[in-house]
């Protein structure tokens, strides 16, 4: 098993103060990248993938009260997700230096698009698969379906794809989310968005079957309708006892339309990781970072180099880079990783790390969207933009089992600036919901 970890900086927060964990850095199959105080990425430098889980920050949230338990015996008691392909993977591969999405496909005797539709995190290329990392090669039972309701008014307005056309310039045009774009539009591939062809319709709003809570809006409408209309029908007497009558329905109805969301965990341990700095280790001779075929990346002070080595990660002038998938001798055991799919590094489970969103879990599943209310309104370092307390379990650690959750904010230096503000190291963790997943980066 090769070492691949990001410097996660784990901490164990007792007093207001922290422990840095050193054997934290040889955990295997975990990555994150470095970028220390480089600016940001912008939609056009970053794939339609690591995009696709953000919603549009211009969209409302959803009307919810939170709640210690379910209330409908009916309803479902799963965990929401966020619905991605691959999110109940019957068998897992891990990758091997050498190996191709081909290659794969073809050893489990499967078609190379099921392959990609399984692993939405590797490009149609297949440039960016990661040795020791695992991709799913056998579907589970239960795996999501992605197909819209179609019936009825489906789609309310469609727009004909041209040449320069992409998913994430569609989504931007019409004022929705990628992942929305992908929902009104399962044909197209997931993330890759690589088949989209010219001159085709394509939908950009749904219609009035595909908005998620018309049917409640509409419903309540017609109701106060015709309580309205049943007032003015009768005497003053009866007129105030019917409004007296017309309050407490409506509230209830307000209150059923609510969405619930869940108490999944209370006084969850809550803890932070990051990902090192190459200022935080200078000095040392310099020292050639090599490829595991002997290819120079970039020359590092020894300090760093080492650092990499143990942390698993880091950026080599231009290049982000990860150990690869041969043992370490002479630096000479690091593969570049492809930054427009993965700009802030790769998770324990090969998809992108996301700053203020991503959280490290091993009781939760993945793509679990979960509503943290403790850390509703913070204001995130490196932007002006407010928490809204959404975010997406999307990582494992080592370093803890349960009832706890690791909140990824991208450097040390953030991490000091929450907790100082904060000091929060319990939370009380809800079911997300339709909560939106905002991009604060």
């Amino acid at each position: 098993m090769r070492l691949s970890l990001a410097a996660i900086g784990l901490l164990t927060l007792f007093n207001t103060q922290f422990v840095a964990k050193a054997d934290v850095f040889s955990w295997s199959n975990k990555l994150a990248v470095i970028h220390g105080d480089a600016p940001a990425p912008t939609a056009n430098e970053v794939s339609a993938s690591y995009l696709a889980p953000f919603a549009n920050e211009h969209e409302p949230e959803v009307d919810f009260e939170l709640v210690e338990h379910d209330d409908d015996d009916t309803a479902s008691n799963r965990l929401s997700v966020l619905r991605k392909r691959g999110d109940d993977c019957g068998k897992y591969y891990s990758a091997k230096r050498g190996d191709t999405c081909g290659k794969i496909s073809k050893k489990y005797g499967i078609k190379l698009d099921q392959f990609y539709d399984m692993n939405p995190q590797v490009n149609h290329a297949c440039t960016n698969l990661h040795t020791g990392k695992k991709y799913c090669v056998e579907t589970g039972s239960t795996a999501p379906s992605h197909k819209r309701d179609e019936s009825g008014s489906g789609c309310a307005k469609t727009h004909k794809v041209s040449g320069s056309d992409t998913c994430v310039k569609l989504a931007k045009k019409y004022g929705i989310s990628v992942n929305e774009f992908y929902d009104m539009n399962p044909q197209v591939h997931r993330g890759s968005c690589d088949n989209l062809d010219n001159g085709k319709q394509y939908c950009v709003k749904a219609g009035s079957s595909g908005s998620k809570f018309s049917g409640k809006v509409a419903s309540f409408s017609e109701d106060s309708g015709s309580k309205k209309s049943a007032s003015k029908k009768s005497s003053s007497k009866k007129s105030s006892s019917k409004k007296s009558s017309s309050k407490k329905s409506s509230s209830s109805s307000s209150s059923s339309s609510k969405e619930k969301r869940k108490k999944l965990q209370s006084k969850a341990a809550f803890t932070y990781y990051w990902i090192a700095h190459p200022d935080d280790y200078k000095g040392g001779k310099s020292v050639a970072v090599k490829t595991c075929g002997g290819k120079t990346i970039g020359k590092v002070g020894e300090k760093y180099a080492d650092a990499l080595v143990m942390e698993g990660t880091g950026v080599v002038g231009n290049k982000i880079v990860n150990l690869g998938g041969c043992s370490c001798s002479g630096y000479k055991c690091f593969e570049e990783v492809d930054k427009k799919d993965d700009p802030y590094g790769l998770t324990a489970y090969g998809s992108a790390l996301r700053p203020y969103i991503t959280i490290a879990a091993n009781d939760l599943k993945k793509n679990t969207k979960i509503y943290v209310p403790s850390i509703v309104g913070w204001t995130l370092p490196g932007t002006n933009k407010k928490h809204n307390g959404c975010l997406l379990v999307d990582d494992q650690s080592w370093s803890f089992s349960s009832h706890h959750i690791d909140f990824y904010v991208y450097s040390m230096k953030h991490y000091k600036s929450l907790d100082k503000q904060h000091r929060v190291n319990k939370v009380d963790i809800y079911e997300g919901g339709s909560c939106k997943l905002l991009n604060y980066l």
